[in-house]
């Protein structure tokens, strides 16, 4: 099931959700979904099993369970909730060859920083 606009699910669903542009799911607390789900927000009440995206925010409310793999840019899970699976959550880095430049260019101000240091403490 695909689609662009916020959906509630409140009873069984299998297969796969994916939701497009800003739209948030919401697994009710009857809600059990089989499915990998793919939305900007997903608000877990209920239960998922599968692989859960959230490209902005995934919550586990009290009620939720998840079971599989969770990718998301920030989590947040009450007590009570459950989750059994593995989870990255953050900021991903853009890509590893600037990631790897950006570390560079600090350990090369790193090191003038230290050369000045140096060369002070010896005067």
């Amino acid at each position: 099931m695909t689609g662009s606009e916020d959906l509630f699910v409140d009873g069984v669903v299998e297969g796969k959700l994916s939701l497009t542009t800003n739209s948030c799911l919401t697994v009710g607390p009857n809600g059990h979904v089989k499915a990998d789900v793919l939305a900007r927000e997903v608000i877990v009440r209920g239960k998922i099993d599968g692989k859960v995206t959230g490209r902005d925010k995934v919550q586990l409310w009290s009620t939720g369970q998840v079971t599989g793999e969770v990718q998301t840019e920030r989590l947040a899970i009450e007590d009570g909730a459950l989750l059994r699976g593995k989870v990255e959550a953050g900021r991903l880095a853009s890509k590893p060859a600037e990631a790897k430049a950006a570390v560079a260019a600090a350990t090369g101000k790193a090191s003038d920083a230290t050369s000045l240091s140096s060369g002070t403490a010896a005067n």
